[in-house]
């Protein structure tokens, strides 16, 4: 049985920097594609064929010879653009955030997980739906669609049912999940959450505190599920929550089915801000920077954050001076460190234990004696994500 990737054009309209663009192409790697070829054309999305008539007909060329199994684009299509590069190009089209969902469904293991996927997908094919219908009713059939209006028109109705029914589901694992959010401060334990763009070294974080041994491969979103354990801080015990990466151009639909993740980021009394300092000072900044708006966008202080630098073993002194200073003129506090090779873990043990220490004052235990060891921890699910450790 061959194990060839699948072949995948890439088709980006727009003036994007190199950086992004080497991502998208990075991203279709973690998706199982072989890039072909990437087709830039560095104007505004043509409303009806995506790329401008000129180009399209390049890519046309493109497809007979090269024969992609797919045509992915970097922006998200509208449905009467999917439409028409489909009949055009004859060939399997979706757009960046179809990408980012197919990475999402082969690294899922959680229900929760798997449904939050399930409803994105859903929700991104009702307009696309709606579309074929109105095509339909025209009286015109397209491809696997054709089987008729009254067969188009169940599966919108059955996307319906199931759309309600998977928010059901998910509704019943966000409220257990705040009742675990309480129960944690009920019992006087901080909260800390370990986010920061995609890719930064979260993950191999989370294993070197917490002593796990959670998946890494150093491509993006290795990390789709919560995962939260007691980790001892010096002398203080807190939770720390690994979390999903930020990505640049993340449409609101994607954050908003993702909610139970970012959740755990809006409740943490302090965010680990991971960011990989060895990337070059324009690509550094074009992270740092997509990361702050997203912490502005939902409504986190600068109080609440503390700027993780990881990957300093991959540095020179000299060259990570500018990335100091963009990192002091946002936070002022930071910490370098090497999650690999465990270079500054004890400066950050030290820094988060005096973030966290005044906030345990008026919580149950009141000082952070109490914090350490409690004897008789244990896991309410020790299967798997989201474990939560309680007395």
């Amino acid at each position: 049985m061959s194990n060839s990737k699948a072949k995948a054009l890439l088709l980006i309209a727009d003036d994007v920097g190199e950086n992004r663009i080497k991502e998208f192409q990075l991203l279709s790697e973690a998706g199982g594609y072989e890039v072909l070829d990437t087709i830039i054309q560095r104007r505004r999305p043509d409303t009806r064929y995506y790329l401008g008539i000129g180009k399209l007909g390049e890519v046309e060329s493109l497809v007979k010879s090269l024969r992609p199994d797919a045509v992915i684009t970097y922006h998200q299509l509208n449905p009467i653009q999917y439409v028409n590069l489909e009949r055009r190009l004859r060939v399997r089209v979706m757009d960046r955030i179809l990408l980012i969902l197919e990475i999402f469904e082969k690294r899922a293991g959680s229900k929760e997980a798997k449904l939050q996927i399930e409803l994105t997908r859903l929700r991104l094919e009702i307009p696309r739906v709606r579309e074929f219908i109105r095509l339909a009713k025209m009286g015109e059939q397209i491809g696997f669609y054709g089987g008729g209006e009254y067969a188009i028109e169940a599966y919108y109705r059955y996307m319906m049912r199931r759309i309600a029914h998977i928010r059901r589901e998910l509704n019943a694992i966000r409220r257990r999940r705040e009742m675990l959010v309480v129960r944690r401060r009920d019992y006087g334990l901080p909260q800390v959450a370990l986010t920061g763009y995609t890719s930064a070294g979260k993950t191999t974080l989370f294993n070197r505190l917490a002593k796990e041994s959670k998946y890494v491969d150093g491509k993006p979103f290795a990390t789709l599920d919560t995962y939260s354990r007691l980790v001892n801080f010096n002398g203080l015990n807190a939770i720390l929550t690994d979390t999903i990466g930020f990505i640049d151009d993340l449409p609101p639909l994607l954050i908003e089915s993702f909610y139970a993740t970012i959740a755990e980021v809006l409740n943490a009394d302090l965010i680990l801000f991971m960011v990989d300092v060895s990337d070059d000072y324009q690509e550094f900044s074009r992270k740092f920077m997509s990361s702050i708006k997203i912490f502005d966008d939902l409504g986190i202080p600068r109080t609440r954050v503390l700027p993780v630098l990881n990957k300093v073993d991959l540095m020179d002194s000299v060259s990570i001076n500018d990335k100091i200073s963009l990192v002091k003129s946002e936070f002022g506090d930071y910490v370098l460190i090497s999650a690999k090779t465990g270079v500054g873990i004890d400066d950050l043990r030290d820094t988060v234990r005096s973030r966290l220490e005044p906030l345990m004052v008026g919580r149950r235990y009141g000082n952070s004696k109490n914090f350490f060891n409690p004897v008789g921890w244990s896991f309410i699910d020790g299967r798997g994500p989201g474990d939560i450790l309680i007395p």
